[in-house]
């Protein structure tokens, strides 16, 4: 064999060994590259997530005439700060949720995360569907950042809404779930004079601790560094204060995201609040965001019953 093609030989060796080391140490707890990626790839399990999601989005749109709703509010500078609101009929003053949509941080909008408006409204409770910046245009920090001063904005402006700023809810699904825990552990004292602001979280199959994440798949776009990553996580900000708490997840779901909220659930539980646990037998994670919408979901009765009573 010729000098250079023994040397040509020598480094595809070395390369395919690299790529199968790549691919066979262990990146995060047992799993390995490729299997963290998976696990933080939905459609590894659900290809076409569309029978679940569809009449999420169709309801949403129902929403907007069926309720007394205001849409596209501007709560900031940026074009992506608007958020919608629907109100029950009457007086009020109303306690709200402020719901933050799934999509992965990357995809979707508020016009597809007004649905929980269907069983909340006829129950007395009005619903803030929030838009905010998408990754990577915008990074995770400044998302974060855009959904708490939407919550500053609903606070501030109240009145106009007649809304109950000491009955405030957060509530979310997937990527949203993540957004709503940290708006629940939020030092609002510090930035609006509003100690405990968020009386109640409602999180379904979120990935609340952003390691993983950094580790996986999903960095491509969210360009998180290890201190960034910690920053983002909820864990990092429990303390005695934390408000009550419905965790919910999926037995058909990706083993990572079952995972991520029993830990936050036990985490957040041993700091003294009451959580309620709703383990969704063989649902997956799209079925799981659904429950949302169907007004005699598990999920949905324990919210309805966390804020009326």
């Amino acid at each position: 064999m010729r000098l250079f093609e023994c040397v040509a030989s020598f480094y595809s060796n070395r390369i395919s060994v690299k790529k199968r080391q790549k691919f066979s140490m262990k990146v995060y707890l047992d799993y390995t590259q490729s299997e963290l990626d998976r696990q933080y790839d939905q459609r590894s399990l659900v290809p076409d997530p569309s029978p679940w999601m569809t009449p999420c989005v169709d309801a949403s749109s129902s929403a907007k005439v069926a309720f007394n709703s205001h849409e596209d509010i501007s709560y900031g500078d940026h074009p992506d700060e608007l958020l919608d609101i629907f109100l029950p009929d009457g007086a009020g003053p109303w306690p709200l949720v402020i719901f933050c949509h799934g999509g992965a941080w990357k995809a979707l909008s508020k016009d597809e995360a007004g649905f929980p408006a269907i069983p909340l409204v006829p129950s007395g409770i009005a619903l803030a569907a929030l838009n905010f910046g998408l990754a990577p245009d915008v990074p995770l920090d400044v998302i974060v950042g855009q959904v708490r001063r939407a919550v500053v904005h609903l606070k501030s402006n109240a009145a106009i809404w007649n809304l109950d700023p000491d009955r405030f809810f957060a509530a979310g699904h997937s990527s949203g779930a993540h957004l709503a825990s940290l708006l629940a552990v939020t030092n609002w004292a510090a930035l609006c004079g509003a100690p405990g602001l968020i009386k109640g979280l409602i999180a379904g199959s979120g990935p609340y601790d952003l390691e993983p994440v950094r580790l996986s798949a999903r960095n491509d776009y969210l360009f998180l560094d290890e201190q960034t990553a910690l920053a983002l996580s909820p864990q990092s900000y429990l303390s005695a204060n934390l408000p009550p708490a419905i965790f919910f997840w999926g037995g058909g779901e990706l083993e990572e995201f079952q995972r991520q909220s029993r830990d936050l659930a036990d985490v957040w539980a041993s700091f003294g609040p009451t959580v309620e646990r709703i383990f969704l037998k063989d649902f997956n994670h799209f079925e799981v965001g659904a429950e949302f919408l169907d007004p005699k979901s598990e999920p949905v009765r324990a919210m309805i019953k966390m804020i009326l009573h």
